[in-house]
């Protein structure tokens, strides 16, 4: 991951409660409140780089002592919020091809569609956890809450709600996952192969905030 947007959102409401005036003597008779923004320092570790992987065979792939079995196998990777409000995570992804690589990034899922080109299906999720190796993987491709890999930048606001460092789940899991076509009309070559850009912007929330 390339690039780290960072965009604060501050909505700052002030009330004054007003009430019957006092009277005095003396030709002070006036107040002046200087009204103080507070607004929380936002801090998230942000990995540089990880790496993704296209297993049209389904071989298994060893990533931290674990066996992986999936067409698509990303490393684990995950950002941390280290600020004293939760924060609520859009993101943008852009997919870039390998130069001399023919495969082309489709928006639905190759399975069971009987495709013969060299085609992939990417998408990125992520997930609050309480720990980096605790995240509770969906089981399908779902519109509302992942991020499918094109050509063009594809980005979802809001996608996930993190908590303060001092709370559980304050980790942002994420992952690369999807499947494609095992054997195409032009085979898979070491040529193949992706570039993807994750830009994250983070939102602070208010510290009552309720993480899913």
């Amino acid at each position: 991951m390339k690039n780290k947007k960072l965009t604060v959102f501050i909505v700052f409401i002030l009330l004054f409660v007003m009430v019957p005036p006092a009277f005095a003597d003396g030709p002070n008779t006036s107040t002046r409140i200087d009204a103080l923004c507070n607004i929380p320092e936002i801090r998230v570790t942000v990995p540089p780089s990880a790496n993704v992987y296209i297993n049209p065979f389904n071989i298994p792939v060893e990533i931290d002592g674990e066996s992986i079995q999936e067409q698509i196998v990303c490393d684990p990777s995950y950002i941390e919020n280290a600020s004293e409000v939760p924060i609520s995570v859009s993101a943008s992804v852009t997919g870039v091809l390998k130069e001399g690589s023919d495969m082309r990034l489709i928006s639905s899922s190759t399975e069971g569609v009987g495709l013969t080109s060299k085609s992939a299906f990417v998408y990125f999720e992520i997930q609050a956890a309480e720990n980096p190796d605790q995240a509770v993987w969906d089981q399908d491709y779902d519109a509302t809450k992942h991020i499918i890999v094109r050509t063009s930048t594809k980005a979802k606001k809001n996608i996930v709600t993190i908590a303060q460092a001092d709370q559980p789940k304050h980790f942002g899991v994420f992952r690369l996952t999807g499947d494609c076509v095992p054997t195409p009309r032009r085979e898979w070559t070491e040529a193949d192969g992706i570039d993807v850009s994750i830009a994250f912007t983070f939102k602070p929330l208010p510290v009552s905030t309720k993480v899913p």
